[in-house]
Order: C-alpha cells, then structure tokens, then sequence
C-alpha cells in the first residue's frame, strides 16, 4: 500500500494548520484578563424645590355677620332700658296710692351740711322706674300652698314673705318680675326670690300676683314675695327693681 502523498501546500499555510482543520492560534503568555466595564459614581439627585404656598384666607363672614346681630340686639336693649328703663328709686311719702300720671318729685338742690335721705322703711312707698312699691308687713313659713297634697313648697331652711303692694306709675304697661327682686342678711348676703313659692303664694287667676305680672298704666296688684333663708337669719334689707335693668331701691326691714 501506498501512503498517501502529502499535502502540498503545508509549507505554504500557517503553523499549527492541518488540512480540514481551522489554524490554532498560539497561546498568549501571560493569559488577559477580562476588562471590567468603567465605574461611574452614582449622581446625586437635586432636591426639587417647591414654591411655599401662600395660606387660604379664612371667610369669617359668618362669625362677623353672627356678631353684628348679637352687638344689634344689646344696643336696641341699652336703647330701650335708656328711654324706658327704671330711673333711681326715691321714696315717696307713705299712706295713700299714687295716680297714674303722678310726677316724680323734684329733686333737692344739694348743699354743704345737708342731711343724707331717710332709708325707706315697712309702709313707705318707693318708687323705681315705672313702680311704686310698698312692703306692707313680713312673715315667716317652713312651707306654702298645698302641702297635704304635694302641691305646695317646703324651704331648704324657712321662707321670709314680703306682703307688697306695686302700682304701674308710668303712662305705659310694664311686666312685673319677681325674680327681680332680692334681700339681704346682716352680713350682707343676697338672696334670689323663690319663683315655685311665689306660685303656691299668689292668686291662681293673677289678678292679685307678682309673678311675673303685666301691670297697665294706673293699675295696683298685691302679693306675697318669699325668699328662702337659713333658718333663724333674718332679711334686713330688700332691694326692688321694676325690671332687672334698673338701678333699684331700698328699703329696710327692721
């Protein structure tokens, strides 16, 4: 057998290239290393800046709108007490109604060296405002109305009941509050009327009442006014009012 011839072209193809097969590259010495991708440092981002944002205005036209009818409703109560409202009480001389369309009396030029006024006593008429008042006598009681059948009151201590008599002196009716009517004790201590008393005290009809009574021009009514006190404490003083803006008068009780 003969070999076969070999290849005639093997001087003229590279090294390490044999027939049917791709050249081999030589071996580098030393190996490379892969290259790492280049590092670039994260970047930092920019804060946004955001414009502050300017406040709402409040609409308070509902406050203002509720505090001007609240400041419209005191100025027409001060315009009324001013023009129709009690004037500073002044005793009167005792004995005998006055008539509906009575005068106040003048008032007395003050003087150095004059003599202060009398307080008003039991039986002296006094007026404020539109009224004339009279206390005509003071009684005492643990309870009043109708007790027996649970209708009536009985006091935390004793009621003390003014018996008056109030007549409207104005030209105009005016409303006769019982709860405008106070006392003291001799350490000067007030004292609120008893409204439930006066109920069980004063007329079922009204007629003769001072609870909470309208009274016309010229017209008198009596009744009977109690103030619960600590039993054994006397009231000294009442002060009367013709309504809870007046200035009020005086009258001792002892």
């Amino acid at each position: 057998m003969t070999e076969p011839p070999g290849d005639p072209y093997a001087r003229y193809r590279p090294d390490g290239y044999t027939q049917g097969q791709a050249p081999q590259q030589p071996a580098q010495y030393p190996p490379q290393q892969p290259t790492a991708p280049p590092y670039y440092p994260p970047q930092q981002q920019q804060p946004q800046y955001y414009p502050p944002q300017q406040p709402r205005k409040k609409r308070h036209w509902v406050r203002n709108t509720l505090l001007g009818f609240t400041g419209l409703i005191v100025l027409i109560v001060i315009i009324s007490v001013a023009v129709n409202g009690g004037s500073k009480g002044t005793p009167t001389a005792s004995g005998g109604g006055a008539s509906a369309n009575a005068a106040p009396a003048a008032p007395q030029a003050a003087h150095s060296g004059s003599a202060a006024p009398q307080a008003a006593k039991i039986g002296t008429a006094v007026r404020d405002g539109k009224f004339q008042f009279t206390i005509t006598s003071i009684s005492h009681a643990k309870s009043v109305g109708d007790t027996a059948d649970g209708l009536g009151d009985t006091a935390q201590g004793e009621y003390t009941i003014l018996h008056v008599t109030v007549t409207n002196i104005s030209g105009q009716p005016q409303t006769l509050d019982d709860s405008s009517q106070y006392v003291y004790d001799a350490s000067g201590r007030k004292y609120d009327v008893s409204t439930s008393a006066d109920v069980d005290l004063n007329s079922a009809s009204g007629s003769d009442s001072v609870f909470f009574n309208d009274i016309n021009p010229g017209n008198t009514v009596h009744g009977e006014l109690a103030f619960d006190m600590p039993k054994g404490v006397k009231a000294v003083k009442a002060e009367l009012h013709d309504s809870a803006f007046s200035d009020g008068v005086t009258v001792i009780l002892r």
